[in-house]
């Protein structure tokens, strides 16, 4: 009893126990396997084929069984006794066999025999799942098998499972009969995954994000003796880079990794910081955060932590890199003299602020905010007096033994003069896409960052490239683009002049449903309708026509005239217009084409990175 209460302490250390009411649950088979790979419940000593049409043998389910109960890590193959004729105590399975006898999950034949290579049937297999949730040939009337198999129906166990009682189960079977059993009801009333420790949702569902969390260790920093921190073979492991499929060559130095024994899975990433320390948190002997460019980020580990702590090796106005895991924390930072970085960016503004010189007194110095391409914003001090900066304005900053230094910047195009994104982003013309790619659109001050999906299958000529960046493999590290997506304008309806102020013209346009008014005259040249606008504040510092196309069919994510799609944009604007008046609505009210008659307006083709920005419905007649 005590080896079994201890067991469980030991998985609740691991995977974090919460309590839900008892309910009836559905599996989620895709969901399903996920978690059972996560666990390592289908595992068996036997090797056995991972063919998810493959029979699942009754030696094999035995295994299973331990596998899913408090017995795990207390049962081996090894055993000293032969309890059946056709089970050796040399046999691979032998202990686990003994082990589920024992706890009276499964019985033999009455010839004395267990057949271990038979497939395991859905009535055997019910049978001793039912006995895993806590119950007893005694709390069946009659037949007990034909008890256990209402119970069995009862339980939701039977989702996603077709088989009858007498058929051989799969695996594909195995993993769906233990995820439902892991989220049902024991006898006494608990969830069975809850007294292993495992968490289920107020779904009746295993979150199998949750579980890798709580299951993931690390994080381990590429660097030094690394490999040794890694406590299985790096050959035949899978790895991640930055959320994408990738290799151990991928792997780089001062990569942040944090890895899954049970899965033999690694998860590297590759975000970097450098800038000066302008603040660490309050307390000065374990700071929870530094702050760089203006940012605040939280100090992750103790060894990141000891690093700005008084004493530590980094105080305020050292250079430093800051090595981010996936939660984008701080997990251990770099001086100068290990790490020389290049930062290039675009300049957003410039101005002047008080800093203390090395007297401690204040003094005016000229700095500039500039963003790179993960679309993450910085301040960089720099002298006015020597040269001058425009917003805009291409930059290279580089930190060289401690000090650092910008500069304009002239990105050397050497690109075809155009290129396509493919068809499942992976990829730029004959350029591959890094796992961790940095995609930032920028356009008249604004910038957005975007995912390369949703450029996939876009056209782009060389000149939309304002700057782009390699890595040593040649792979697209870093992109910024000229205007390319058209999401950095702000699309809704110009209504026209509507008033006068003072001498000049007052424009009125409505975006997301609200009237705004402006005296930028930029608008003044649009045509009255649906149009796109870089606003910034009250002023219109650009204006797109958008092309328009009827509509004859609406899909989910598109609309189409008689013969092409046009793709929705995710925050497509839709109005219905009565001739006079323009009221926002939604793309599902009006999407009956006897009813009403849609215009679809959109920036350009989909070819060419375009959506469809606003919607104009019309009655029909």
């Amino acid at each position: 009893m005590q080896r079994k209460l201890l067991m469980v302490i030991l998985i609740a250390a691991v995977l974090v126990t919460a309590v839900y009411p008892s309910v009836l649950v559905k599996a989620d088979s895709g969901n399903a396997q996920k978690v059972m790979n996560e666990l390592g419940i289908m595992n068996t000593d036997k090797g056995s084929t991972n063919a998810l049409s493959a029979a699942v043998s009754r030696a094999e389910f035995s295994q299973m069984l331990i596998n899913m109960s408090a017995k795990k890590d207390y049962v081996t193959a090894k055993t000293n006794v032969t309890l059946f004729s056709d089970v050796k105590k040399t046999y691979w399975a032998a202990g686990y066999i003994q082990a589920a006898v024992e706890a009276g999950y499964m019985s033999g034949y009455i010839n004395g025999s267990f057949k271990p290579s038979s497939a395991i049937t859905l009535k055997e297999a019910v049978y001793s799942v039912i006995k895993l949730l806590g119950y007893t040939d005694a709390d069946f009337t009659g037949n007990v098998y034909t008890g256990m198999m209402n119970l069995y129906s009862k339980k939701n166990l039977n989702e996603n499972i077709s088989k009858t009682a007498s058929q051989k189960l799969t695996r594909t079977d195995c993993i769906n009969l233990f995820y439902n059993v892991l989220t049902a009801s024991t006898k006494d009333g608990k969830v069975y995954g809850e007294t292993l420790g495992i968490k289920v949702d107020t779904n009746g569902d295993i979150n199998y994000l949750s579980l890798v969390n709580s299951s993931m260790k690390g994080p381990v920093v590429v660097m030094d003796n690394w490999k040794q921190k890694i406590p299985f073979a790096l050959a035949g492991a899978t790895y991640y880079k930055d959320g994408k499929k990738s290799t151990l060559t991928a792997i780089d130095q001062y990569n942040v990794l944090y890895y899954s024994t049970k899965q033999k899975t690694i998860w590297a990433y590759d975000n970097k910081v450098t800038g000066t320390v302008q603040s660490i948190g309050s307390d000065t002997l374990i700071p929870d955060h530094v702050t760089i460019g203006g940012t605040q980020y939280t100090l992750s580990t103790a060894a990141a932590a000891e690093q700005f702590a008084a004493g530590g090796i980094y105080e305020t106005g050292d250079v430093v890199t800051l090595l981010l895991g996936k939660d984008n924390t701080v997990v251990y930072a770099l001086g100068v003299d290990a790490l020389n970085v290049t930062t290039t960016g675009i300049i957003l503004s410039t101005g002047k602020h008080a800093v203390t010189d090395a007297k401690g007194d204040y003094t005016y110095t000229s700095f500039m905010t500039v963003v790179d391409a993960s679309g993450a914003t910085f301040e960089q001090d720099y002298d006015n007096t020597k040269v001058s900066y425009t917003d805009g304005q291409l930059v290279r900053i580089t930190y060289t033994n401690g000090t650092s230094a910008v500069e304009s910047y002239a990105f050397p195009n050497s690109l075809p003069s155009s290129m396509t994104f493919s068809a499942d982003g992976l990829a730029l013309g004959s350029y591959e896409l890094a796992a961790n790619v940095k995609i930032l659109d920028y356009y008249k001050g604004n910038y957005t960052s975007l995912y390369a999906s949703r450029l996939a299958g876009s056209l782009i000529s060389s000149g939309s490239v304002i700057y782009c960046e390699m890595n040593s493999r040649n792979e697209i590290t870093n992109l910024i683009l000229n205007n390319v997506s058209g999401d950095l304008y702000q699309y809704g309806i110009y209504l026209g002049i509507k008033s006068t102020a003072g001498s000049g013209s007052a424009s009125q346009y409505i975006i997301n449903g609200k009237t705004s008014t402006t005296t930028s005259t930029e608008i003044l040249s649009a045509s009255i309708g649906p149009v796109g606008l870089i606003i910034n504040g009250t002023d219109i510092s650009s204006v797109m026509k958008l092309q328009s196309v009827s509509v004859k069919a609406v899909g989910s994510t598109y609309v189409q005239d008689s013969s092409t799609k046009y793709l929705l944009a995710d925050n497509a604007q839709v109005y219905f217009y009565d001739g006079m008046d323009y009221t926002q609505t939604t793309l599902s009210k009006v999407t009956s084409l006897t009813k009403y008659k849609l215009t679809a307006y959109y920036d350009k083709t989909t070819a060419l990175g375009g959506r469809v920005r606003v919607i104009i419905a019309q009655d029909a007649d």
